[in-house]
C-alpha cells in the first residue's frame, strides 16, 4: 500500500473520497465498500489533514464535494482505476502459480470448510500450487475482495455485492447449541419461548448488520427476543452454551462438545443464507461450482 507521512494510506483513502463523492453520503459510501462507516469518514479526514484541502463538506443534508475536491476527483479516480489494474494484471500473470486465496465467514463448521478446500483443490491444475483459506466476517471478506486480496468469498445473505460477481442464495441448514440439561434441550417439541432465559451467541452485528437484522426479526415473530453476545466460531458458541447462559447456532459438521446439545427447532428462522462471490474478470468458475456443490450438500 502507499502510506505516506502522517498514517495516510494514499490508495485506500482515495478510495474512500471517490466513493463519498459519487454516493454523497458517507454511509452510502461504506455500504459500496463492503466496510463500515467509521473508516471511511477516518480516512477521509486524515486525507484532507494531510492535503491541508478540505474535499468533502459534511452537511446536514449529506456529504458536497468542495471547490478543491471537484478539482482533485478526476485524478482520484484515475488513481483509484490504475491500482485496481495494476491488481486484476497481477492476478492474471501469477494466479495460476499461487493458487487460490479465498474467505468464508467463520458461521461453518471446520469439516463444512475442510470440504470446501478439498473441492476447490481438486480443480487445480497442478499438486503444487495451494489453496490458502480467510476466515473474516462478511463485510472483510467483501472488502477483501475489492482490494484483490481474496479472488472467492462465501459470505453471509443478504449484503450488498455491488461491483462483484455474486451466484445464487444458498441455504445451510443449521441447528440450534443449547446448555446441557436447559429444559428446551430435554423438550420433545422445543419451542421458543423456552430460550427467554438464554442469551444468543452470535456473530457481532457489524460483521453484516442486515443479515444479524433479519435473524433477531425472525426470532422476535416467534416470540422470542433475546439479547447477543459476540460469539463467532462454532468454538465460540460451544463455550459460550456450555456456560449455560446462552445458546447459538451450528451447522450440520459441528461437533457435539461436552455440556451443549444440538437440536433442530426454528428451522427455517435459523437457516444460514450464503452467496458465493468473486472479483469481476476472476475465471474460478471451476472453484466456484466445488464450492457451491458442498454448500447444497451441507443442506440435506
Amino acid at each position: 500500500m502507499a502510506v505516506l507521512t502522517g498514517g495516510v494510506d494514499l490508495v485506500a483513502h482515495l478510495r474512500y473520497f471517490v466513493a463519498v463523492a459519487e454516493h454523497r453520503h458517507f454511509g452510502r459510501a461504506a455500504a459500496s465498500l463492503g466496510v463500515t462507516q467509521p473508516p471511511v469518514s477516518q480516512g477521509l479526514r486524515r486525507l484532507e489533514k494531510h492535503l491541508g484541502l478540505q474535499l468533502i463538506e459534511r452537511t446536514s443534508e449529506g456529504a458536497v464535494v468542495t471547490t478543491h475536491g471537484a478539482a482533485l476527483l478526476p485524478r482520484a479516480r484515475l488513481i483509484v482505476d490504475d491500482s485496481a489494474r495494476f491488481l486484476d494484471d497481477a492476478r492474471h500473470m501469477f494466479g495460476s502459480v499461487q493458487g487460490v486465496r479465498w474467505g468464508v465467514v467463520p458461521q461453518l463448521d471446520d469439516e463444512l470448510v475442510a470440504r470446501c478446500v478439498a473441492g476447490i483443490r481438486s480443480t487445480l491444475e497442478s499438486d503444487d500450487v495451494g489453496v490458502t483459506t480467510v476466515t473474516a466476517g462478511t463485510s472483510q471478506l467483501l472488502s477483501e475482495l475489492r482490494r484483490g486480496a481474496i479472488q472467492l468469498a462465501v459470505v453471509q445473505h443478504p449484503v450488498l455485492v455491488d461491483g462483484l460477481d455474486a451466484g445464487p442464495v444458498v441455504s445451510v441448514a443449521r441447528s440450534v447449541v443449547l446448555p446441557a440439561g436447559h429444559r428446551a434441550a430435554e423438550a420433545a417439541a422445543p419451542r421458543a419461548q423456552m430460550l427467554q432465559d438464554l442469551e444468543l451467541a452470535t456473530v457481532p452485528r457489524e460483521d453484516n448488520p442486515p443479515a444479524h437484522d433479519l435473524l433477531i426479526d425472525q426470532l422476535r415473530r416467534r416470540g422470542l427476543d433475546p439479547s447477543t453476545r459476540p460469539a463467532s466460531t462454532h468454538r465460540d458458541v460451544a463455550a459460550a452454551a456450555a456456560s449455560g447462559s446462552c445458546f447459538g447456532l451450528a451447522t450440520g459438521g459441528g461437533p457435539v462438545h461436552t455440556g451443549t446439545t444440538h437440536r433442530r427447532m426454528l428451522v427455517d428462522e435459523v437457516a444460514l443464507r450464503l452467496r458465493i462471490v468473486t472479483a469481476p474478470g476472476v475465471d474460478l468458475a471451476d472453484a466456484t461450482y466445488a464450492v457451491d456443490r458442498q454448500l447444497l450438500r451441507a443442506d440435506r
